[in-house]
């Protein structure tokens, strides 16, 4: 059956009527949404009719989808995904939050900190300290390295762009992977907790990471203290998301 002219598709118009329940506070933050079989029946219609809602809402920042979990009302919380092709502005945009990464300063320096990871990043490395925010707040403080045999003249390139992804361009590494990221949590330092606006007393969520180019080559190394509060980590266990991506918690 064609659809009336000028009318919204079917699946619009559910995605509109579920996101003036949630901004008009009828689903709360939190809350997990009907299952599937529920909302169908409620609007009479199939699954990917369905699914097309609930991707427009979730490309809104309204509502997130949790494999194995359910669908539920955004909470203000970065729910912060972590896969073999992890992207910081990405991660944001996709619930509808504005990233912003302030560069403090990049240096040289011998190597990086020490890890575990079998791969390791060549030294002599620039060393960019930074900080990062959702919507203005700030979740994330974070050390990056980056070989200077690969990206001479980083401190001077880098202050034009002001994104990891961009300025890999720039060194012709149009894409890139996450090779293995590790995730710890303690409590923070008296210069953490103040760049993070938290008491030392409350927890931060640590993770380091190499991602590699698509030859397998480290291309960078990062350490990064998180707000534990305001970010969730969600870990992407998709086939694409092979073991030796896996976050190992």
């Amino acid at each position: 059956m064609r659809r009336e002219k000028g009318k919204p598709a079917l699946w619009r118009r559910i995605e509109e009527e579920l996101a003036a329940e949630i901004i008009d506070g009828k689903m709360e933050a939190g809350v997990r949404l009907p299952a599937e079989p529920e909302l169908m029946s409620r609007f009479g219609v199939g699954r990917h009719t369905l699914r097309q809602a609930m991707a427009g809402l979730e490309t809104k920042g309204l509502i997130r989808i949790e494999q194995g979990r359910g669908t539920f009302v955004n909470d203000g919380v970065v729910h912060y995904q972590i896969s073999n092709r992890t992207r910081f502005s990405e991660n944001l945009a996709r619930q509808g939050k504005k990233p912003l990464l302030k560069v403090l300063s990049i240096d040289l320096c011998k190597s990086a900190p020490k890890s575990s990871f079998e791969k390791k990043i060549e030294a002599p490395l620039y060393r960019l300290k930074g900080v990062s925010f959702a919507d203005g707040v700030v979740i994330c403080i974070c050390n990056e390295y980056f070989p200077v045999s690969i990206f001479q003249n980083l401190d001077k390139i880098y202050k034009n762009y002001n994104s990891t992804t961009k300025i890999l361009k720039v060194y012709g590494i149009d894409d890139y992977v996450r090779d293995v990221t590790r995730i710890s949590s303690r409590l923070p330092s008296a210069e953490e907790a103040r760049r993070l606006q938290q008491p030392r007393s409350q927890p931060v969520l640590v993770t380091q990471k190499i991602d590699t180019d698509l030859g397998g080559r480290p291309i960078s190394f990062s350490e990064a203290v998180w707000s534990a509060d305001r970010v969730e980590f969600v870990v992407d266990g998709s086939d694409a998301f092979s073991p030796a991506t896996d976050a190992q918690l």
